[in-house]
């Protein structure tokens, strides 16, 4: 597993893509709802770093499990996983979703210390600005629930 914090090669639309997010964070739950309201294609996966599986992922790719930072894995149909954090796993979610969602990728033109410092601020302030989900993972709408804990493709955890 290659741990990448800068923008690498454009995403393929036969990776899989799984964001682990924290599973008690309203933003983070927001954040995944977003996404899976703008996913039509169901091109992301979503899973808790709380959960077993999420765990595992995040020891499989030797991704941080502090839950300080959004993990973005993406896995080639080879099975390359490459983990993205901080902003650049934001902004590589979004070039998953394809047009129009995708032009926000070019904010990867911003230099990573800024945007990776705004995102620091944002994750150290999330709990008491945006609060949490009482323990558990709050994503309410069919959709996010289908995604969040389903099934991960066979071969991502071994």
């Amino acid at each position: 597993m290659n741990r990448r914090d800068e923008p690498g090669a454009s995403t393929s639309s036969s990776s899989t893509l799984v964001a682990l997010v924290d599973g008690d964070c309203a933003l983070c739950s927001g954040y995944a709802r977003l996404v899976s309201a703008l996913d039509g294609k169901g091109a992301v996966y979503f899973e808790t770093q709380q959960s077993d599986a999420g765990r595992a992922l995040l020891k499989r790719c030797g991704m941080p499990t502090d839950l300080s930072s959004i993990v973005v894995v993406e896995v080639s149909p080879k099975g390359k996983a490459v983990g993205y954090v901080r902003s650049t796993a934001v902004l590589r979610t979004f070039l998953a979703l394809g047009a129009p969602w995708s032009a926000l990728y070019l904010t990867v033109a911003i230099p990573e210390f800024i945007r990776d410092g705004v995102y620091g601020l944002v994750a150290k302030h999330r709990y008491s600005v945006f609060g949490t989900n009482g323990g558990r993972c709050a994503l309410p709408d069919a959709v996010t629930r289908r995604r969040i804990g389903r099934v991960l493709p066979a071969g991502l955890l071994d």
